[in-house]
């Protein structure tokens, strides 16, 4: 897969993914709407990490002088992981299961980060890598922590603005 090719399947399938989450979910509009801000968030956290980990060596894009991957992928990071999964998901299961379904996915979140970079190195292309890993554990906790990071971040703006939502635009009585 070309570089061209990634970065038309991160346009068009984080929408299609957000949209299916919202019809699966199927939560109310006010809900849609605010899911978007901790993608804003998360993507932003993402960017700024993958930004430090380029400064400190623990990893890098090959396809790019920038410190950063192209900002399409961090679009689809803000839209599908942080309005998706920890916006739509993420107050589906804390109404669903309470504060114990959060707390699942505050967990998993990080791991599946993990999982999906280091995986997604190895199936991408064998020749092209899609990311360049430094040397030791310090990618690897740096990754994770930055997943750890930026979903927590996006899950509890979710909360507060779920909170602020609830009294701020409620129609008067």
């Amino acid at each position: 897969m070309s570089l061209k090719q990634v970065q038309l399947f991160v346009l068009i399938f984080p929408p299609i993914l957000y949209a299916a989450l919202a019809l699966w979910i199927r939560p109310p509009w006010r809900i849609i709407g605010l899911s978007l801000i901790p993608g804003v968030v998360l993507g932003s956290l993402n960017m700024l990490g993958d930004m430090l980990a380029f400064h400190q060596g623990w990893w890098h894009y090959p396809f790019t002088t920038a410190s950063h991957a192209p900002l399409t992928y961090y679009l689809a990071t803000a839209l599908f992981y942080g309005a998706g999964i920890m916006g739509l998901v993420g107050w589906w299961a804390r109404k669903r299961f309470g504060w114990r379904g959060g707390g699942i996915l505050l967990i998993a979140f990080p791991l599946w980060g993990l999982l999906r970079d280091f995986g997604g190195t190895v199936l991408y292309n064998q020749s092209q890598t899609m990311i360049v890993w430094g040397e030791g554990f310090m990618p690897v906790a740096a990754d994770f922590l930055l997943w750890a990071g930026a979903g927590m971040a996006g899950f509890f703006t979710m909360i507060g603005l779920e909170k602020w939502s609830l009294t701020k635009l409620r129609p008067p009585d």
